[in-house]
């Protein structure tokens, strides 16, 4: 006889009933969209909290791997484990009620700032859960919608949420639409959205760029960066003084918090970033943020970077026009079996996905130190993750040192072996960061072996060209067989084991779990990741490069 136990999941109360089967088995056969990814125990997607109750191992062959996630005395991963009895289990960071994209929002209030901004206040139907930084789209009647940063720190404001939204001559919204509201009308807002986020960067003083309006969305991490006490110096750009919609505030922030320094730049007196590096900041110890148009943010990112500024300590946001995915483009429809996502899937969300894990790894990567050992190496990324925001990892970290870089993902590698002054290093990860899934690996050269060098050089060719060849419709199948002959021709050998796969809005595994290598189809925009391993044909060298398959990447 089955026994069936009642396992309840806190703090949503919800409960289900699980017998024999796996927990993970169980919880998806009752239509719950629990996090899972790999099913083998690698990854700790589906990692829960025994809050009470007891379980089993799952019964394992004589030959299998042995499950490689760490675990907590009281953690276990679903899909390696069976219910003893009656239990309670908690899953950090994760509702089974999966957020709705789309609220309803009331309006609350509507002032001028200046002659040409309008500050909108509104209401949420229910609370959100914004990043500080993180935009909106107003969506409008005829399918067409409106992005504007959220101005202020909901949290603390009982929900309520504030925009800063300049009239544009002719603009739909902006000068037609914006005109007629008044307190007590509802709209429709989607989100939120955007990877332009407070970054826990150990105190590292902060440097702010704004033109426009953009400083509604450089406001709330201005306000982040008070409550932490650090040094923070803002840049915001305008044409005329009136542009300053909001120096009142700035000026008192600069008596309440003496850290902070706030510097108008009138578009006569040059350009801000010019302003900023006349002021002799610690470039390579700062973290810095743009929003505003994408001229300013090239420009400034570009002669930061110069100032020293590392890479992964740059975040911006630029302006898209007319609510406009963040792409460019309209992506053609997905297939709806091969390519079929979750209730929360969006393009922005995936761009915003993206933009955080190159900046993770990049993070991750200037932290790699000759001598420390593989292991070392992924417990400081795991760290650097739940810094930065990531709630789970729908794929174990891969971190690969000299020899071990020729070795597929399931396959063990030597935890001790330690990273040399001459090396060549592989880095993969696979974040969710709110709710979306992040995949990105790249590879990285210690010292100027030749070979190393080569690696790293044929390995980036091989994914462009291969990409490129996305472009003129070829199959997944089709995209792996002119990898490989890429490969071939500059004298390496492509892992055909990593083949490519689906990225969506997480669980993805929920939909389709289909390798690239294996579609029939041309693969849709930004629902698949190109995966290039590239091996030398006699040395122990190898090289990993991976990206979403996207139009301009």
């Amino acid at each position: 006889m089955n026994t069936r136990h009642v396992i309840e999941l806190s703090p949503s109360g919800k409960t289900f009933e699980a017998g024999d089967e796996l927990l993970l088995d169980a919880m998806l056969a009752n239509g719950l969209s629990v996090p899972f990814s790999c099913r083998r125990g690698a990854c700790g997607s589906c990692k829960v909290v025994v809050a009470e109750g007891a379980y089993r191992a799952k019964q394992l062959a004589p030959d299998a791997p042995v499950p490689c996630y760490p675990l907590a005395a009281n953690e276990m991963l679903l899909c390696q484990s069976h219910a003893c009895g009656d239990m309670r289990l908690e899953i950090p960071g994760w509702s089974l009620d999966t957020p709705a994209l789309v609220v309803e929002a009331q309006v609350v209030s509507k002032r001028a700032l200046s002659p040409d901004i309008i500050e909108l206040v509104v209401m949420p139907d229910r609370p959100l859960a914004v990043r500080a930084g993180q935009y909106l789209k107003f969506r409008l009647v005829d399918g067409d919608s409106r992005c504007f940063s959220i101005a202020n720190l909901p949290a603390e404001d009982d929900g309520r949420l504030v925009f800063q939204i300049r009239r544009v001559s002719g603009g739909l919204f902006s000068e037609t639409l914006l005109g007629g509201l008044e307190a007590g009308d509802l709209l429709q807002l989607e989100g939120p959205f955007g990877a332009c986020t407070w970054q826990d960067n150990d105190n590292a003083p902060v440097v702010l760029f704004a033109t426009g309006t953009g400083y509604a969305g450089i406001k709330p991490i201005l306000l982040t960066a008070f409550t932490r006490d650090v040094d923070v110096t803002l840049y915001w750009s305008g044409g005329q003084p009136a542009d300053f919609y909001d120096r009142a505030f700035l000026d008192q922030s600069v008596i309440d918090h003496p850290r902070f320094h706030w510097h108008p730049v009138l578009a006569s007196q040059g350009r801000v970033q010019e302003v900023a590096l006349s002021h002799g900041h610690d470039w390579e110890a700062a973290q810095v943020y743009a929003c505003g148009n994408g001229a300013m943010i090239s420009q400034v990112r570009t002669e930061c970077l110069h100032a020293g500024l590392p890479g992964h300590r740059f975040v911006a946001e630029a302006f898209v026009p007319s609510g406009r995915s963040s792409a460019g483009t309209t992506p053609k429809a997905l297939h709806p079996i091969l390519e079929k996502v979750g209730p929360r899937y969006s393009l922005d969300g995936m761009l915003a996905a993206r933009d955080q894990s190159i900046r993770a790894l990049a993070a991750i990567a200037s932290r790699l130190q000759v001598g420390m050992t593989t292991g070392e190496a992924l417990d400081m990324a795991a760290d650097q993750l739940q810094a930065m925001g990531a709630s789970h990892t729908w794929h174990p970290t891969y971190i690969r040192f000299g020899d071990d870089t020729v070795r597929p993902p399931r396959e063990g590698i030597d935890r001790q072996r330690r990273l040399r002054a001459t090396d060549i290093v592989v880095v993969d990860l696979g974040p969710v960061w709110d709710g979306y899934e992040g995949d990105y690996g790249d590879t990285f050269v210690f010292g100027d072996a030749p070979l190393h060098l080569a690696c790293r050089t044929a390995l980036h060719e091989v994914f462009d060209e291969t990409r490129d060849a996305w472009l003129k419709g070829l199959t997944g199948r089709e995209l792996y067989d002119f990898a490989e002959q890429s490969a071939v021709a500059k004298g390496w050998r492509l892992a055909r084991n990593l083949a490519g796969h689906r990225l969506a809005d997480f669980p993805h595994a929920l939909f389709e779990s289909k390798v690239l290598a294996d579609l029939e189809i041309p693969p849709s925009e930004m629902a698949w990741v190109l995966e290039i391993q590239l091996c030398h044909p006699t040395e122990p060298v190898g090289g990993f490069f991976e990206d979403m398959l996207m139009l301009q990447a």
